[in-house]
């Protein structure tokens, strides 16, 4: 490896995961933090990965559950993959900057794919591992089972992320061409988001079914015989399960290695031929897509500001994603959790944990769509000196920010309160308790993320000045508000248990307050002077 590759990768895991000093006590606080956070989510992976094995082999379909996993994860790493490297190798900010620096393309590619590949190895084998070693427990599979696993891996991960750069250059193409048909895009990936959840919530609906009675299969002979031929057709990911089990090894092997070889080969003439032509057209290509002219409309000051705070939103991809896509999805986790948990059954434990449930299911979508605040300042770029100067006061125009994250926040909890009366899952006065309740919080966290945003942007200057990855801001802000709501999700749901609900509603609701005032009087102290501070 070149000096200036390693150079480059050194940097995008900069740009990625921030500053690491190996005398600084603070990073390794932080890596600790992180491998905590990483064995603790492995752990529950494999648990969940026992219960849906053995759900599976009551029904006689061990091996099709195993083939189910890997087509759901090669699809999913497929289309992350062709996001992921649209963004690192296309759409990144640092492109434009590199380009004018004495480095060769191909160095900038490949730091950019190491990069890539390292990423979607640790991903791959953080979500795959857990799931192989339940199945071979499950099974009681040999020895040979798990010298066997990291091939399946390996291929995992290179053949989905060879097909996500083949995707890549015409997914971007497409992407360019609708990417001012704002509304079409934000209702695609609302459903797209919306059919995803509904598949993982009843596949864990089914799961929870299993665990109330495991002498039984939750699957009915029909579904049995129609989930068994479905996956003799799922090729090639069938192929992956196949050199588990030493079933078809004579085909699965070929068939995986001339795909990987194709892959491959596509992949180099694609960069090869069109990489440099394709970087080199984006960035001409930027800010160019709106050519609809529209006339000049005189509006109130405050009606203008939001007017634009949402226009922002609207005309880029990510931020929809992150903010609109994300806010439609809430209540329909918020029912299909609480609906779960009340299966669990009336007079046992699901009625008595549903206001914990409730609280953390809203919670921590809540902290995701609030977590947007936390680049209030940073999304504005170039543009954000021009907030010093407009004649509007600096404290109206974060007041404006605020209007946009509370009134979309407001109406998913609003929505989320709606759906739990509509299916009767609670009572009215409870429900709208748990409505204040996360509203205050979502208030405190989006104010908390204001003021961090505020205290130390991070601007983006270059290309259309996209926050296309999370800083410390974000990652700080959706830090805070897992935190709280697992605070307020566990002690309603122990308290709701052990001594009631009621108790459990007053004491959350405090906490709740608690932040509520903290955060007020946190974002208004010394405001005016840290906002006019930031450039100077």
């Amino acid at each position: 490896m070149s000096n200036q590759i390693g150079t480059l990768l050194r940097l995008e895991f900069k740009n990625k995961y921030g500053t690491y000093n190996v005398k600084n006590t603070k990073s390794w606080l932080k890596s600790a933090m992180y491998l905590v956070l990483i064995a603790g989510a492995i752990t529950g992976i494999y648990f969940v990965a026992e219960i849906f094995f053995e759900m599976f082999d009551r029904a006689g379909m061990v091996y099709e559950a195993l083939v189910i996993l890997f087509t759901a994860v090669f699809i999913f790493l497929t289309f992350t993959g062709v996001s992921s490297t649209s963004k690192a190798l296309y759409f990144k900010g640092d492109n434009e900057i590199l380009m004018r620096f004495p480095v060769k393309f191909q160095d900038v590619f490949v730091s950019k794919t190491l990069f890539l590949i390292i990423s979607q190895l640790i991903l791959t084998v953080s979500i795959l591992s857990p799931f192989l070693v339940a199945y071979g427990r499950v099974t009681e599979a040999n020895i040979g089972y798990y010298w066997r696993i990291p091939a399946a891996i390996i291929f995992s991960v290179f053949i989905p992320f060879l097909l996500s750069n083949l995707l890549a250059i015409p997914g971007m193409q497409f992407t360019n061409r609708i990417r001012n048909k704002f509304a079409l895009i934000i209702v695609i990936l609302s459903i797209v988001m919306i059919g995803f959840f509904g598949a993982y919530m009843a596949v864990f609906d089914k799961m929870v079914t299993f665990l109330k009675n495991t002498e039984f299969s939750v699957f009915s002979p029909e579904v049995v015989d129609i989930l068994k031929d479905v996956c003799l057709y799922l090729i090639p990911t069938k192929y992956f399960a196949d050199i588990l089990v030493m079933n078809n090894i004579y085909l699965a092997y070929p068939a995986l290695i001339g795909l990987f070889g194709f892959s491959l080969i596509g992949t180099i003439l694609v960069i090869v031929k069109l990489y440099q032509k394709t970087l080199l057209g984006n960035i001409e290509v930027e800010g160019s897509a709106f050519k609809k002219v529209t006339k000049n409309r005189e509006r109130p000051v405050y009606i203008s500001l939001i007017h634009k705070e949402f226009l922002e939103i609207f005309r880029s991809v990510n931020y929809s994603f992150q903010y609109f896509v994300l806010a439609s999805a809430m209540p329909l986790m918020v029912y299909f959790c609480n609906s779960i948990t009340l299966q669990l059954g009336k007079n046992e434990i699901g009625e008595q944990i549903t206001l914990g449930i409730t609280l953390l299911v809203m919670l921590i979508f809540s902290t995701i769509i609030t977590s947007f605040s936390a680049t209030s300042v940073s999304r504005e770029g170039n543009n954000f000196y021009h907030t010093k100067i407009i004649p509007v006061p600096v404290e109206k125009q974060l007041f404006v920010k605020f209007s946009m994250y509370f009134l979309v926040s407001f109406i998913a909890n609003l929505l989320c309160v709606a759906v739990i009366l509509f299916t009767k899952q609670m009572s009215v006065s409870m429900a709208f308790s748990i409505f204040g309740m996360v509203q205050a919080i979502a208030v405190a966290m989006t104010l908390f993320s204001m003021k961090t945003d505020i205290k130390r942007p991070y601007f983006n200057l270059s290309g259309e000045g996209e926050i296309v990855n999370n800083n410390i801001n974000t990652s700080s802000s959706i830090g805070f508000g897992l935190a709280v709501a697992l605070v307020e999700g566990i002690t309603g749901m122990i308290l709701g248990y052990m001594v009631g609900a009621d108790l459990a509603l007053y004491v959350c609701a405090g906490i709740a307050a608690f932040l509520f005032i903290v955060a007020i009087l946190t974002y208004t102290h010394k405001l005016k002077k840290q906002y006019n501070n930031i450039g100077n």
